[in-house]
């Protein structure tokens, strides 16, 4: 029964709408409400869109001043104890460690097309360094060394491919530019000493998009340094005989290579304590007293960058953000969010406005029929209803363009911040379903609220007449 007579109320105040008005309205609703669900769902992205492992990585060094005589010894420029405590307890420290450097010369020849092919070598002077495995951003299989390993892996800046590519290949015929699957293969020599002495084959592994260095594995440069190391770097023994020390200190790679020789029963000490007898196979492979280091890297919680910069500024030490993009993604966002959010709601309540005076024309079409339906016995809730309908069936539609809008445009943004290294979620968070619904039904009971106070003025004029 009671949809028989909504039937027959809707036919009676079926009236021709306004159509480039309520054109007009819709495009605004549209737009407006597009634009509020994209604001909310870019802000709750934001909070989102870190790697699992979050934050951002500076390195700091301390700056290099004066002239070239005064730069030989640079000591002075490594980090002691008491500095590196300083500088972890900084605003939004989370981790922090040191680059250990190669102390030996190395030379390296690549072959972008092969050692049999066309072209030939590019030779450089080059710095290997290491850094502890919980800094980088990526962790192939292959970043591991042992000794009497047929290669020695490297990871190397991503920038540094594209430098190749873009600017070194293009100058020469004989380099070819080069994808990381061919820069991975291609043969690499190593050469270390002054006289290029000692020959190692090497491999590019990774290309890295946060650390700004030349990297071999730990174990590796550790184990370099102690036996190609130069004699600055060594640590001397005296070596005893017949209850007498024998000659003068003795570097531990030359012990070394005396027990590789046979000598298996060596008495030492320490030159910095002569006095104290050991047998050499007690300090052969005990770890020399670790070297301060001249660069550190830093994990920075992103939400603390302000405090921090600021607070190194004050101590007069250099930074390197190594791939600088959290800082400004946090102030883009803000920037976006608000500018949308605030866009959108602009055009919401224009289009808001647009809607109540469209369908308050609708129904002054339908004033008298109206009035005279409530003269009839048709209560004013009854003939709200029918407006009200109306418009659910045209907002509601609209809602739902826009919700999909939204999606399809969160589905475009995953596939530009791929190449960023950023990921998405392919879905939009239930925080953005709900934001969404609440602002639905905001603006839905504005509008029913406005068409049932129109018809209630129908009624009462009615009766004043």
């Amino acid at each position: 029964m009671r949809s028989t007579v909504a039937s027959l109320l809707d036919r009676c105040l079926l009236t021709r709408s306004p159509g480039k008005t309520l054109i007009i309205a819709s495009l605004g609703c549209l737009l407006g409400s597009y634009l509020i669900i994209l604001a909310l769902q870019i802000y709750l992205d934001s909070q989102n869109i870190y790697p699992e492992e979050t934050g951002d990585f500076i390195t700091i060094n301390k700056k290099v001043k004066g002239g070239l005589l005064q730069n030989f010894n640079q000591a002075d420029k490594a980090f002691k104890p008491d500095e590196l405590e300083k500088i972890s307890n900084l605003p939004g420290v989370s981790d922090i460690g040191g680059f250990s450097r190669n102390h030996f010369p190395v030379t390296v020849h690549i072959w972008p097309a092969g050692k049999i092919g066309l072209g030939s070598a590019a030779r450089a002077d080059l710095f290997f360094e290491s850094i502890s495995e919980r800094f980088l951003d990526l962790k192939p299989e292959e970043w591991k060394w042992e000794e009497n390993q047929s290669f020695v892996p490297i990871m190397v800046p991503k920038f540094y491919l594209d430098l190749w590519n873009f600017g070194l290949a293009p100058s020469r015929s004989e380099y070819p530019a080069l994808s990381m699957e061919s820069a991975s293969s291609m043969p690499i020599e190593i050469f270390i000493g002054e006289n290029q002495s000692v020959r190692m084959v090497g491999k590019f592994v990774a290309f890295s998009k946060r650390i700004n260095s030349v990297l071999v594995p730990e174990q590796f440069l550790q184990w370099a340094n102690d036996r190609y190391g130069l004699q600055k770097n060594e640590k001397f023994f005296f070596v005893w005989k017949d209850d007498e020390i024998n000659g003068p200190p003795v570097s531990l790679r030359s012990l070394k290579e005396r027990e590789k020789n046979g000598d298996t029963i060596m008495i030492v000490s320490e030159i910095t304590k002569p006095e104290k007898k050991l047998k050499f196979r007690e300090v052969k492979d005990k770890k020399t007293a670790k070297e301060d280091p001249a660069r550190l890297i830093v994990k920075l919680d992103h939400s603390s960058g302000d405090a921090f910069f600021q607070s190194v500024k004050k101590i007069g030490y250099e930074t390197n953000r190594e791939q600088p993009k959290f800082d400004w993604i946090n102030q883009a966002v803000r920037i976006v969010s608000w500018s949308v959010a605030g866009l959108g709601s602009l055009l919401s309540l224009l289009s808001l406005a647009t809607f109540t005076s469209s369908f308050r024309l609708m129904m002054a079409q339908s004033k008298e029929i109206a009035r005279n339906l409530i003269y009839l016995g048709f209560a004013p809730s009854e003939i709200s209803k029918i407006f009200q309908q109306r418009f659910n069936k045209l907002f509601w539609a609209i809602f739902t363009v826009s919700l999909f809008a939204v999606f399809v445009t969160k589905v475009l943004m995953k596939k530009l911040l791929i190449d960023y290294g950023l990921e998405l979620s392919s879905s939009l968070a239930w925080q953005t379903w709900l934001g969404g619904l609440v602002y639905a039904l905001i603006f839905v009971r504005i509008n029913h609220t406005v068409i049932g106070q129109t018809v209630l003025s129908f009624s009462k004029q009615g009766k004043n007449n």
